[in-house]
């Protein structure tokens, strides 16, 4: 596979850019892959950026020259140039990747793992019943933090995936629903408001009470129900949530 050119030379070969990406959705599949390694195996933060930004760039520290570091870096139509890398400069660089820290809500995941294909990564098309599934198995690993839960989320975000999950497969899986739960936060905000703090909800509930609001109750819809593609379906539980907002609030008033 190509590596991604992300350093450049002005034209005199003087100055050094270097392009990184600013968000999840900007890496490779073999960049996530990457990068999930280096988060799990990396202890501090900062040697996992630092790792990365090596990776990403290409960049090796060859020898120490006086108080900087001679380097090098691949480029466009050549072999790797070297420069002089001055070491205060690098927490500056480490800083472009903080958003390492945070999953975002634009869901990436690793395309296969073990040769098992990935659900599409927003989930259209996927069953809102399997989606129940996902939800329940990952308040399983937020509230026990079950690895067995983590691995049975795995095995239905990867249908048929067989063997041992490793440990950064591990946080791709998590991370991966973490970012799917954030974009339906952003795109039913009525069905999925921030908890008030309020007490914690029993999965089972939910889940019962949102195929009860999309079947009326009749039993027999249950099956049709969790068949549905999981966006029509949150579409529909998001309508009505704002339906019963709006009528509370009408309520109150009289």
């Amino acid at each position: 596979m190509r590596r991604t050119i992300r350093a450049t030379f002005s034209g005199d070969g003087k100055t050094l850019s270097l392009t990184l990406p600013t968000g999840w959705a900007e890496l490779s599949q073999e960049e996530l892959t990457e990068v999930l390694k280096i988060k799990a195996r990396a202890e501090e933060p900062w040697r996992g950026r630092l790792a990365l930004l090596m990776h990403l760039t290409g960049l090796k520290a060859l020898h120490r020259t006086g108080k900087a570091w001679e380097c090098t870096v691949p480029t466009e139509g050549g072999k790797g140039r070297k420069f002089l890398l001055n070491p205060e400069l690098v927490p500056g660089m480490l800083d472009t990747l903080n958003w390492l820290d945070e999953p975002g809500s634009r869901p990436v995941r690793p395309d296969r793992l073990h040769g098992a294909a990935a659900l599409p990564a927003e989930l259209h098309g996927v069953e809102f019943g399997t989606y129940l599934q996902c939800e329940n198995c990952y308040q399983g690993v937020l509230q026990s933090q079950s690895e067995e839960a983590v691995k049975h989320l795995a095995r239905l975000l990867y249908p048929g995936l067989k063997g041992k999950v490793e440990m950064w497969e591990q946080l791709g899986v998590i991370q991966w629903w973490t970012q799917v739960k954030a974009m339906f936060a952003h795109q039913f905000p009525n069905l999925f408001k921030p908890s008030d703090g309020g007490g914690t909800v029993e999965m089972a509930d939910m889940m019962n009470n949102q195929i009860r609001a999309l079947t009326g109750g009749d039993v027999t819809k249950e099956g049709e129900i969790l068949g549905t593609d999981t966006w029509r379906a949150l579409t529909e539980l998001d309508a009505k949530a704002r339906e019963a907002e709006e009528f509370n609030r009408k309520m109150k008033k009289k």
